[in-house]
């Protein structure tokens, strides 16, 4: 993926979430596409809703977390790749 982590992403209008146990479910309306998330993509997700930039959650993830940044931020390509793919997120 060549998508920049240094710029703002949106959520898609039509995704819609709800936290089910400790899982949080995301929705997208149109396509009826829906994934489940662990704790780490979750914050991904909330981090992309507030208009963060992925740069920046995957430094507070690997800080609080205590993670390898690369890793973080190879997962985190890897999962906003898969939002990208069923419309869920874009840049901007």
């Amino acid at each position: 993926m060549t998508e920049s982590f240094t710029e703002s992403w949106s959520i898609d209008q039509q995704a819609v979430q709800s936290k089910v146990g400790d899982e949080t479910i995301i929705l997208h309306l149109e396509s009826g596409t829906y994934f489940g998330l662990d704790a780490i993509a979750t914050r991904i997700w909330q981090g992309l809703k507030e208009g963060n930039t992925p740069d920046l959650i995957c430094e507070e993830l690997a800080t609080e977390f205590n993670m390898n940044q690369a890793v973080v931020e190879a997962d985190a390509r890897s999962f906003i790749s898969e939002l990208i793919k069923h419309g869920l997120v874009s840049k901007g």
